[in-house]
């Protein structure tokens, strides 16, 4: 996503993912983003990505990326999650 990322986004916000261009909400709370739902993780360190949450181990969140590979990164390493989905017109 390079140096202009959505970490402190305000606004709604498009990125494009292998191809396929994704709307980006930063206005929802966490608390309403579901396993199942495709976001946006911006972590406290390194790059973005795209994957879709999953339910929680005990001591992480966890995520599958688009490709299936399952993740698990600690709460206190996540800077900040947005919810993410298809853009119906680009996608």
């Amino acid at each position: 996503m390079g140096t202009r990322d959505g970490r402190t986004a305000t606004a709604p916000y498009r990125v494009r993912v292998a191809g396929t261009w994704y709307w980006v909400d930063p206005t929802l709370a966490a608390s309403t983003i579901a396993p199942g739902d495709t976001v946006i993780v911006y972590p406290v360190a390194g790059d973005a990505v795209l994957a879709v949450l999953q339910p929680p181990s005990p001591d992480a969140l966890a995520f599958t990326t688009l490709g299936g590979e399952r993740f698990e990164v600690p709460e206190r390493d996540i800077a900040t999650m947005h919810l993410a989905a298809v853009d119906p017109e680009q996608g």
